[in-house]
């Protein structure tokens, strides 16, 4: 209600902008039913002789509410048309942190014939209220009262889709979920989404754990970076004085600021409500409408994203590329392509009037996955990854097959999946000779070398880079030299024949390297477990336990891999490695039970395609058109840098990064970010211990208030977070402390222990 801002289509040409001039208001509410305010900045289609949006200006009385208007009142008449509505819902600051995508984004699709509404989260940002937490029922509530107003508009052809990357994809995974199927969401309100680096089961395959083991690199370093976000004060530009803003960031700084972190660690189990309600993997049926879900292979969610492949309805389709937890136009691991143009094209396809509506989108492949030719990791920030975009059919229950008990005589490749098996060292296409051998795992701090990010934005500190120090130091077997070129694509499994005569606490890493000749490794999947969690295992015929203990001292269990799309190249082998550790992706298991490995019992099993079918379904996709730029001025670049250090025994790794400092004019907000993360063990990874320091500066130089006595509203946060403990407990200490005008503002402190019961 604040500011309008209109883009005439010829000077966005270069962009790939439509028929459409674009008006933007920067800031509307809009209430919920309990009364709450939830602030969006929206996006108009405008035809200067089809007409505007009147309505939507009187509903919003931008003229005469709490700030003063920024530029003319436009002169508009009614639409000759009604408009569909893509929403991206994030809890991000439109203000500030999102304002460059959502210009570059928003706008575009505006000018193709789409309202485009960037809605805040309750409690961040401009939006009223508080928030607790991630995607809780407070949130879907919310955004069904908005889509019912959007559908009240006479603006509105009533058909509304999603959008978004990451938390704007979950969100509306689970509201196609939730909508019309439980008491929580009433009405099929959501027509359609396009749902980027997104997730089905929020337990296993998010951040937080991973089967049962907590992610060391992941859990902390998100939590602090929402425990910093979630400090941020609202906007000042939209408060009358500088009262009533302070007011509302006291508000809560005082009653929703503490970080989420230790909530996590409370829910140590997959069967826990507080994670289902997120997981739709409880019940694919209950989506019945059309997405398009795209993920990235340097992203850990392709594995979730490539399951619902197997799963949802017929009418989503599936893309993957070489990308992070990035645009698939942005990415910087290319090759890029055009993602604009493929979500319009979507879009159209599903939410045009129905005098309009032909859908191009039902002939597209059910999945297309850019399958990776042998590449090594430090190359990708450089170079497009080598490799081609397929249309790819799945495997029917390849793994299902070997999965069944006394079946080994069936277990022989084939062009539609291979096995490998254990001995001496070495994985073989034969059965071993040998099936009592048993190998003492032993953990070593180099078996978590360099390991990566689950959710990798790119940055330095992202990428696993070359994994031969871990492959030594784990158990690790080697393929002979590849003659041919060798497609791993899709799923696989390890059954891993595993000992042990106590079964309290066991983690296992595992992990495919791509081992070139020189020795260089390039990680290609992975997965961790607990398996002392793990009821899905089956007894070794010749296990040796005695009859009054209840549960076998050996089993085998099948260890689901992530998702691999690699071609493994002539001279290169296959290395598989087996480790009790990986800190700090696994936090550690801290139990001092022996565990053996089972190789005579083991074999892994892997879907494969031929190069003959790579080569004749490869799919070509445009690269993108430049996007629409932001003015933004820039005072200094990021960084991010990777330091070790090795002292009696500790090591200790340190990741930072650094955001860079700028000031976006026209929302007159100056940020510099800041985050060092600090991972500590010893050789034998026998305790773990992170800790996280940020830091935010946020300075609103073009806004302020009659009543306000500081000249500039300069706001400093820093947050610092560690996470510690042994085998009983999880010790955390967080402080967080804010200046406002280089003074202290507020401050306070939490400590706990949360026991480890995951026994």
């Amino acid at each position: 209600y604040n500011e309008y801002k209109s883009y005439l289509r010829m000077t966005a040409e270069e962009c790939g902008f439509g028929d459409f001039n674009v008006t933007y208001l920067n800031h509307i509410t809009i209430p919920t039913r309990d009364g709450v305010k939830l602030a969006a900045r929206i996006y108009i289609p405008d035809k200067l002789s089809a007409g505007n949006f009147s309505n939507l200006f009187e509903y919003f009385n931008i003229y005469t509410d709490k700030t003063e208007v920024v530029g003319n009142k436009p002169s508009l008449t009614m639409p000759c048309k009604r408009f569909p509505t893509i929403i991206e819902y994030l809890p991000y600051y439109k203000d500030g942190h999102t304002a460059s995508r959502d210009y570059s984004r928003h706008n575009w699709f505006c000018s193709h014939g789409f309202v485009c509404l960037r809605l805040e989260i309750r409690g961040s940002g401009a939006s009223e209220g508080l928030y607790f937490g991630e995607y809780l029922p407070q949130e879907q509530k919310d955004l069904e009262d908005v889509m019912r107003f959007i559908q009240s508009q006479k603006w509105s052809n009533s058909k509304i889709g999603m959008y978004g990357k990451s938390w704007g994809g979950f969100d509306s995974l689970q509201i196609a979920f939730h909508q019309n199927s439980t008491s929580l969401l009433k009405d099929n309100l959501l027509a359609t989404a396009v749902s980027v680096c997104s997730t089905d089961d929020r337990y296993n395959h998010d951040i937080h754990y991973q089967n049962g083991v907590l992610i060391g690199s992941e859990m902390l370093p998100w939590a602090a970076q929402m425990f910093l976000w979630n400090s941020r004060p609202p906007p000042p530009r939209y408060f009358k004085t500088y009262k009533a803003w302070e007011s509302e960031w006291l508000l809560r700084l005082n009653n929703a600021s503490q970080s989420w972190l230790a909530g996590w660690l409370e829910h140590q189990h997959e069967d826990d409500i507080f994670w289902k309600h997120g997981s739709i993997k409880e019940d694919y049926g209950k989506i019945d409408i059309p997405f398009l879900i795209i993920g990235g292979l340097e992203d850990g969610y392709k594995t979730s994203q490539y399951r619902m492949s197997k799963k949802l309805n017929n009418r989503c389709k599936f893309l993957f590329g070489s990308w992070g937890h990035q645009w698939p136009d942005e990415s910087i691991f290319g090759p890029r392509l055009y993602f604009l143009k493929l979500c319009k094209e979507w879009f159209t396809s599903h939410l045009a009037n129905d005098d309009e509506l032909v859908n191009t989108t039902n002939v597209w492949p059910r999945v297309q996955m850019f399958v990776r030719d042998s590449f090594r990791a430090r190359d990708l920030k450089k170079f497009d990854a080598p490799g081609k975009m397929i249309k790819y059919n799945h495997v029917e229950n390849a793994n299902k097959r070997a999965v069944l008990e006394e079946m080994e005589d069936m277990l022989i490749s084939n062009e539609k999946f291979g096995v490998y098996y254990f001995d001496k060292n070495r994985i073989r296409k034969d059965p071993p000779s040998n099936k009592k051998e048993k190998v003492l795992l032993k953990s070593h701090v180099y078996q978590g070398y360099s390991p990566g990010s689950y959710a990798s934005f790119e940055r330095d500190t992202d990428l696993a880079y070359d994994q031969r120090l871990a492959l030594d130091s784990s158990l690790t077997y080697y393929s002979s030299e590849l003659k041919e070129d060798l497609y791993m694509v899709g799923d696989s499994t390890l059954f891993a024949g595993v000992h042990s005569t106590t079964w309290e606490r066991i983690y296992i890493h595992v992990k495919v390297c791509d081992v070139f000749p020189d020795g260089g490794a390039t990680l290609v999947s992975r997965c961790i477990y607990h398996l002392s969690k793990d009821r899905k295992y089956f007894k070794v015929p010749d296990d040796s336990t005695p009859s009054n203990v209840q549960h076998p001292y050996s089993r085998i269990y099948p260890l689901k891999m992530s998702l691999a799309s690699h071609c493994f190249k002539p001279g290169h082998r296959v290395a598989l490695s087996i480790a009790p550790s990986a800190f700090p992706y696994m936090w550690p298991s801290c139990s001092k039970d022996e565990v053996y490995f089972l190789p005579g019992n083991s074999y892994f099993v892997f879907e494969k395609i031929l190069s003959s079918y790579a080569e004749k379904n490869i799919v070509k996709h445009p690269s993108p058109k430049p996007l629409l730029k932001i003015p933004k001025e820039i005072f200094s670049s990021g960084k991010s840098e990777i330091r070790e250090n090795v002292k009696d025994g500790i090591y200790i790794t340190e990741w930072y990064n650094d955001g860079g400092s700028y000031c976006l004019s026209e929302h007159g907000v100056k940020t510099h970010e800041t985050s060092r993360l600090l991972y500590e063990t010893d050789t034998d990874v026998t305790y773990g211990k992170v800790q996280v320091s940020n830091m935010l500066k946020m300075s609103f130089d073009k806004f302020t208030h009659s009543d306000s006595s500081t000249p500039h509203y300069d706001v400093e946060i820093h947050t610092n977070q560690i996470m510690s403990g042994g085998y009983d407990t999880y010790d955390l200490d967080e402080t967080l402390d804010i200046k406002l005008g280089g003074e202290p503002f507020w401050s306070k402190k939490w400590a706990c222990k949360i026991p480890r019961y995951d026994l």
